[in-house]
């Protein structure tokens, strides 16, 4: 496996954009965990997670904003797979130098995530820090974000832009 998405939506099938760019990476070689999928009742198989982490060469997480963080399950997630003794500690070494991406969406314009925007005083490298903090913490290497800006209100043509950008960056 090379690269492994852990997908966090709460509801994939109603959402027009996480939907539209996990179908536009669903190829060969791109390996999904759908969290909401597979643990509706919250209970992770930690020991799966985690071995499909180990396997994969690149982790990318998606996922929507919601309220400037992220969705519970992947809040979970994060705790209890990203465990001591796996992810850090004086053996947690399960995941030092594999290359962690972020793919995010987020309701509003790009314009409201900039410093003054008109709905926050956060960017989005303010939102995802904690995340970036975590990548390094566990000695992953952040490879970087992509983020679709506004995704109430995407044209069919901006979001079919989107998905292309997305194959790219996850290559």
């Amino acid at each position: 496996m090379s690269t492994l998405v852990v997908l966090a939506h709460p509801d994939l099938q109603k959402s027009r954009v996480n939907k539209a760019l996990k179908e536009s990476i669903s190829h060969k070689g791109v390996v999904f965990s759908q969290l909401y999928q597979k643990y509706p009742d919250f209970k992770i198989d930690v020991t799966a997670e985690q071995q499909l982490l180990t396997q994969a060469e690149r982790i990318v997480f998606q996922f929507p904003i919601f309220w400037y963080s992220y969705p519970p399950l992947f809040k979970k997630y994060l705790d209890d797979v990203l465990a001591y003794g796996f992810a850090y500690g004086s053996n947690g070494k399960a995941l030092h130098s594999k290359e962690f991406s972020l793919a995010v969406s987020l309701g509003s314009p790009i314009e409201n995530y900039t410093k003054g925007g008109s709905q926050t005083l956060l960017t989005i490298e303010d939102i995802l820090a904690p995340l970036k903090a975590t990548i390094l913490f566990i000695g992953g290497k952040y490879a970087g974000h992509f983020a679709t800006f506004g995704a109430l209100n995407l044209s069919d043509q901006d979001l079919a832009i989107h998905c292309q950008d997305y194959q790219e960056f996850v290559k």
